[in-house]
């Protein structure tokens, strides 16, 4: 996967493993005030009070909101790289049995980034030019690992089709739905619930054929 292009971030401190502690921990008030006001209403004070760090402290760290966006980008980057170990990790015997472990560890990566996928989707235009085109290579790249591993299946006799693309694109919007709409759906299914009802449905349908009749 390709990683965000870094951006030289301005840092009074030489104590690298300080910048680092401290950045988390202004990313993390960050990420809260975002979520509550929105990126263009939250102002540097209020981060520095959500992380609760004096104003003039953050600037020996960052030197504007736009800084943080990036920081968001790389720590997402880095999350990105363990869904791809997770995914890459989770061959079997077959292709279905590969398939069922890469959807389940798909939705529980979801669910644990449902605030950024949230934030991403109502944000995105106040990121860089090319933060913005790593975020979304990011969710073509997780669309194209399931459309390849769903090919493997069609040449191996276990999965028909009429589109693979189309069927790996409803897979990536079914961990998004998740995200985006757990303030209900959470109410009726666990995620463990969720993940093996859409994982059935989503098994009938690539083991029907085009005229509807099961193999």
């Amino acid at each position: 996967m390709r990683k965000p292009t870094t951006q030289e971030i301005r840092s009074f401190s030489k104590n690298e493993s300080l910048v680092n502690k401290r950045r988390d921990q202004i990313l993390e008030g960050a990420f809260k005030v975002f979520i509550q006001q929105g990126f263009k209403a939250t102002k540097l004070r209020d981060i520095a009070e959500a992380s609760g760090m004096p104003e003039g402290t953050i600037y020996r760290y960052i030197s504007s909101k736009d800084d943080i966006l990036h920081l968001i980008c790389v720590k997402y980057a880095r999350g990105r790289e363990r869904l791809n170990e997770i995914l890459t990790g989770a061959g079997n015997v077959s292709v279905t049995d590969t398939l069922r472990a890469c959807l389940r560890g798909y939705f529980q990566t979801c669910d644990r980034g449902r605030e950024h996928n949230l934030f991403f989707n109502r944000e995105i235009h106040y990121f860089s030019h090319e933060d913005r085109r790593f975020l979304l290579e990011a969710q073509i790249g997780v669309t194209h690992f399931f459309k390849d591993l769903l090919d493997k299946g069609i040449q191996a006799g276990e999965f028909q089709m009429k589109s693979s693309l189309a069927v790996a694109h409803n897979i990536l919007m079914l961990g998004h739905d998740w995200g985006l709409r757990r303030w209900f759906l959470s109410r009726h299914f666990t995620l463990e619930e969720y993940s093996e009802i859409q994982i059935e449905l989503l098994f009938k349908q690539i083991t029907t054929d085009c005229n509807g009749q099961g193999r």
